[in-house]
């Protein structure tokens, strides 16, 4: 069977590859310090193992609502903005399995062959798959340590153009921990406002 040519671009996560190189010498009797994926290093914590436990065993094992159960997502709002000292609605928070869902769907969604998606660089492997996917052009932007793994801000400006389509953010990054400040996302937002 053949695949899509729109698959043709993807290639192995590396991370994964690592997982598996890993494995194999834990294996072999090697103690490693895994590195490799975003995988705690610890065990779900057991009241969160025992709740699911529960739920199964109550019949909670349904279909919920697309953006997940309502009184989660009413919890999640109100624990955000009580953390970040602004008001967020429930209709604003998605529940998904992980994060990749809700980057591939908005991008296959808003994203046409050709247009251009500016994304943080380094960042998850999973964006430039995902643009390639959708048919749009990966613009990646330097992350730069000095500025704590933010936009190198003046690269951003040259790539931005009528034809970018999405810019991706992603704060914390991914891998670096990162956090764009403040005035960044300001400095972000006027320029994609002028496009």
């Amino acid at each position: 069977m053949g695949y899509a040519k729109r698959t043709h671009h993807l290639a192995p996560e590396g991370a994964y590859q690592v997982l598996a190189k890993a494995g194999q010498l834990e294996a072999a009797g090697k103690e490693i310090v895994h590195l490799e994926i975003g995988q705690p290093d610890y065990d779900t914590f057991s009241n969160v193992s025992l709740a699911g436990i529960k739920a199964i065993c109550e019949g909670k094992t349904r279909y919920t609502d697309p953006a997940g159960i309502p009184l989660l997502r009413e919890v999640i709002a109100e624990d955000i903005g009580r953390r970040h000292g602004i008001k967020i609605h429930r209709d604003e928070v998605i529940v998904s399995p992980g994060g990749k869902p809700n980057l591939f769907f908005p991008t296959l969604a808003l994203v046409e062959p050709g247009d251009e998606v500016i994304y943080p660089n380094p960042g998850f492997p999973t964006y430039e798959a995902m643009i390639g996917v959708a048919g749009g052009v990966p613009v990646p932007v330097p992350l730069l340590e000095e500025n704590d793994f933010s936009f190198d801000l003046d690269a951003f400006d040259k790539l931005i153009s009528k034809r970018t389509k999405l810019v991706i953010l992603n704060s914390p990054s991914n891998p670096t921990g990162g956090v764009i400040p403040r005035a960044d996302l300001e400095h972000i937002a006027e320029q994609v406002a002028k496009i």
